[in-house]
């Protein structure tokens, strides 16, 4: 048995593969031309919605357009945004999911209203480091209703930052 001495950490290949920029989304042109558009113009909606069936992509594209806007480029004075460096503090810490202001909250798993609450809280402070202070809610739809009751309130009027 021989022992590589750069031996590679494993990786799962829908990890190793997963796209990492607006360009690697395939299939999701009308989006990506939205998304562009929206960057472009400096028009941005203070929240976007995400559907579609399991696998298409929903998280992964969260993750990019949280990548997208908080992007400040290899010099470090780049605003948002649609091509995301990739070398940035912020790139990296988003791509590694260790970005204090890009919390991802796993809804399945944590679907009641003191859970939703919890992360209401955090909303009305400003971003720690980061341009943005993004919030991606994975599977929003296990949600219970009174959990739903209190993130719609948060939806409707956002904080100003």
């Amino acid at each position: 048995m021989s022992e590589t001495p750069f031996a590679t950490p494993y990786r799962v290949l829908a990890r190793k593969y997963r796209p990492t920029d607006f360009s690697g989304l395939i299939g999701q042109d009308a989006l990506v031309r939205t998304l562009t558009n929206a960057i472009h113009g400096g028009r941005l909606a203070h929240a976007f919605v995400l559907t579609g069936v399991r696998g298409v992509g929903k998280t992964t594209t969260a993750r990019i357009i949280a990548r997208a806007l908080n992007c400040v480029g290899a010099d470090g004075g780049g605003g948002p945004t649609t091509e995301p460096c990739g070398v940035c503090e912020h790139c990296r810490a988003i791509a590694e999911d260790r970005h204090v202001d890009v919390l991802e909250m796993d809804a399945a798993s944590r679907t009641g209203v003191n859970d939703i609450r919890e992360l209401i809280d955090g909303v009305r402070y400003r971003p720690t480091s980061a341009r943005f202070k993004i919030y991606i809610i994975d599977e929003v739809h296990m949600l219970s209703t009174p959990a739903f009751n209190a993130l719609l309130k948060t939806l409707e009027e956002p904080p100003p930052h």
